[in-house]
């Protein structure tokens, strides 16, 4: 009986010391989590970038592997950031003489490196066609805020980019290029150029001066054989993505345009039950477009933004018609 006794109370004992052992570390674990959750808020009100290259001396017409960085404010990597337009990270490429344009993504690329993703380094990769300068923009979100930063790179070789050049016409022909699926397009493409599989008509609808700090409206319309087009489709989750970029490079802005409603479109955004199926209505924040994407829409897509800066500024866009990209160029003029 003693036995018995002495064992059950081993056990009793044995019982209450691993209780106390788990409370311990759960609490320990809560304040951990307390303390890291703190940390995170703290941590993610920056955003730091470093580019590392390969090769570290960029050529004309060479594949480069462009990877960054991204780091907190306590220098800790920077790794919970969310989808936005479809794509975790994007990096815009414009050259100095604001002639060529690239808009590439991690997710673009099939050596996607996910376990370096984990470690806050992202990874592009870019053929860069002239040798000059070029500033690339990044574009990231998390869920407490959006992060816009740019840097710059060099690029060596003979085969030099032209002078930059003024034009502010406001109709043009553009051409469009094949997507390389799932709204992928790695290239880069020169404004000047005519080698696209299609052939459009774009003309801008534009106050007869821009000044700086007021909100301005541009209008595109969008044509083909002489016919409007009523068949654009979102691309990267928007009606249309525009890098604007000043004479003096001195960074990028990177917007998304809006479809202007008609009275049609509101009475059935309004009163049909289904609306939300046949159309997508988003956030908006800072870098979101605004308002109601239909799934096709047309002929006219907007533009609303301001400057801050006087100076001429050339504003790329980039659309979506069946299967192929579109990617018109317009520069304007701001004043004081």
């Amino acid at each position: 009986m003693q036995s018995r006794n002495f064992t059950f109370y081993i056990f009793r004992n044995a019982i209450a010391i691993v209780l106390t052992m788990l409370l311990f570390v759960n609490l320990s674990n809560a304040e951990q989590h307390a303390k890291h959750d703190t940390h995170k808020k703290q941590e993610t009100s920056t955003l730091n970038v470093a580019l590392h290259t390969e090769p570290q001396k960029i050529e004309v017409g060479k594949l480069a592997t462009l990877m960054f960085k991204l780091t907190d404010a306590m220098g800790e990597p920077f790794t919970d950031l969310m989808i936005h337009h479809d794509r975790i990270l994007h990096v815009l490429i414009v050259s100095e003489n604001l002639q060529t344009v690239g808009h590439v993504h991690p997710e673009d690329f099939e050596s996607r490196d996910m376990m370096a993703e984990l470690e806050g380094t992202y990874t592009v990769h870019f053929t860069f066609p002239f040798a000059g300068r070029y500033i690339l923009a990044l574009d990231v979100m998390t869920a407490d805020n959006e992060f816009a930063k740019y840097l710059y790179v060099d690029v060596a070789g003979e085969k030099k980019m032209a002078d930059i050049s003024e034009d502010l016409r406001t109709e043009k022909t553009v051409f469009g290029y094949k997507e390389e699926g799932g709204d992928r397009f790695t290239k880069a493409i020169s404004v000047t150029d005519e080698n696209g599989t299609s052939e459009y008509q774009v003309k801008i609808e534009v106050p007869e001066q821009i000044k700086v700090g007021e909100m301005v409206h541009i209008t595109y319309h969008f044509s083909r054989d002489g016919k409007p087009i009523t068949d654009l489709v979102p691309f990267l989750d928007a009606p249309m993505h525009f890098a604007i970029v000043s004479t003096r490079l001195d960074g990028i802005l990177h917007t998304h345009g809006t479809v202007p409603m008609s009275g049609k479109m509101e009475k059935m955004a309004e009163k049909d039950p289904h609306a939300e199926h046949k159309m997508k209505k988003k956030e908006s924040t800072g870098h979101q477009h605004q308002g109601i994407t239909p799934e096709k829409f047309g002929p006219e897509v907007m533009l609303m933004t301001t400057f801050s800066k006087a100076g001429k500024y050339q504003i790329f866009g980039q659309l979506k018609h069946a299967d192929q990209i579109l990617f018109p160029t317009f520069m304007v003029e701001v004043v004081d």
